[in-house]
Formats: structure tokens, C-alpha cells, sequence
């Protein structure tokens, strides 16, 4: 399933250097860059309210923008590439955005829901291990899917999902090797031991002295 298109506005930037961030973010504003398509990196100030309200969404950094600059509608395309926030508060301090054209594909990280209880887990007591909970593809922009579904309900201990299992919508381009393991089914004995550091002893234990 495709998403819905959000429209942000926001203005040029003038100014440049820390005063003039500081100045930006006095007045509940953030400074941004938008980037990419071959063309100059422009400067410009946005409410991060909106981008707030973007991250927190289903399709989070994967969701197209329709950025308005000073109101003017110049259908200019972009994704949020990168975000800074405070090391304290955590309050948005910086944006990036990225320009897409529309008929072009671009690489993209599509987070995965993991469907059903693997056989592994329900009957043999095994556990699941997840490496990737996402996965790389290529998509037109107005193609990026929000999540994509696999379902794991078949898995036995000792079996494991590879990127080339996971049922692609139309249009995405796999870009991670068809091999790589996605997530594991792993005996309960096999992921202790695994946790544990050489010697036997459980992660984060301190041996006893006498």
C-alpha cells in the first residue's frame, strides 16, 4: 500500500551561522536544507511541528513531502533524509531534505512487520532473533510502501528468513543480497550460550571471590 502525500511549509533562509539558528529555534522555528536532484543545497526555516508529526507516522522517514516554499506551490518533492536533535531534551534542532523526482527510483530502508508465531516458538520452545528489521529497496516515490508484511508462522528451530524470501510489493527492487538473513528461529540453550561471554559466564554477571 502506497501512502498519502503531506504537505509542509516553510520559508528561505536569510541568515547563516549559530546565532541565527539560535534566533530560528527563539521563535519556535528550525533551520533545514533541502539537498539532492542536481541542484544547489537551499537553506530555508520550518515549524518542526510537522516534522515531528511525520516521524512519528507509519511511514516515518520513508514519507513523501510536498514542501511549499513561501507559499508559492513548486511542487518540489522531498524526504527527510536526516534530523539533529537536542542531546538533553531531545527537541528538534535540524532538518534534511532530500529532493525526489517523481519518475525516478530511489533507495530506501522499508521496515518489515513480522507476521504470526513461528512453529519454533509455539511447539519446539525455540525463540525468534530479528538482524534486520528492515529492508533495502528500490521504489518510485510514490510507490514506497509503509511496511511490508512476511509472515514467519512456518519457521522451525534451526530455520531462518533470507531477504530473497520476503514477498516484495510491485515495483520494489531488492538491494540487499537474496541471502541475507532477515531473522532466526534459535533454540532456548543456543541463545543463552550465545549471550554469554567466553568463560560461561552470563552477560553482566561479576564472579564470586572469596
Amino acid at each position: 500500500m502506497s501512502q498519502q502525500e503531506v504537505i509542509i511549509e516553510c520559508q528561505l533562509r536569510e541568515g547563516v551561522g549559530t546565532n541565527d539558528a539560535r534566533r530560528l529555534r527563539h521563535a519556535k522555528t528550525i533551520p533545514a536544507v533541502v539537498y539532492g536532484g542536481g541542484r544547489d543545497p537551499q537553506p530555508v526555516v520550518v515549524d518542526p511541528r510537522p516534522i515531528e508529526l511525520v516521524l512519528e507516522s507509519e511511514t516515518g522517514l520513508n514519507t513523501l513531502i510536498h514542501l511549499r516554499v513561501s507559499g508559492r506551490d513548486l511542487r518540489r518533492m522531498v524526504l527527510i533524509r536526516q534530523v539533529q536533535r537536542h542531546p538533553v531534551t531531545e527537541r528538534l534542532l535540524h532538518c534534511d531534505f532530500l529532493r525526489v523526482e517523481m519518475d525516478q527510483p530511489i533507495d530506501v530502508a522499508v521496515p518489515l512487520a513480522f507476521v504470526g508465531v513461528p512453529e519454533g516458538v509455539k511447539n519446539e520452545g525455540g525463540v525468534v532473533q530479528y538482524i534486520h528489521r528492515e529492508i533495502n529497496v528500490r521504489v518510485l516515490p510514490s510507490k514506497i510502501p509503509a511496511h511490508i508484511d512476511v509472515d514467519i508462522s512456518a519457521l522451525h528451530t534451526g530455520q531462518h528468513l533470507e531477504a530473497g524470501d520476503v514477498p516484495l510489493p510491485e515495483g520494489c527492487e531488492l538491494l540487499m543480497p537474496p541471502g541475507e538473513t532477515l531473522c532466526t528461529v534459535v533454540g532456548k540453550g543456543a541463545e543463552e550460550t550465545a549471550a554469554a561471554p567466553e568463560g560461561g559466564e552470563a552477560a553482566g554477571t561479576t564472579p564470586e571471590t572469596t
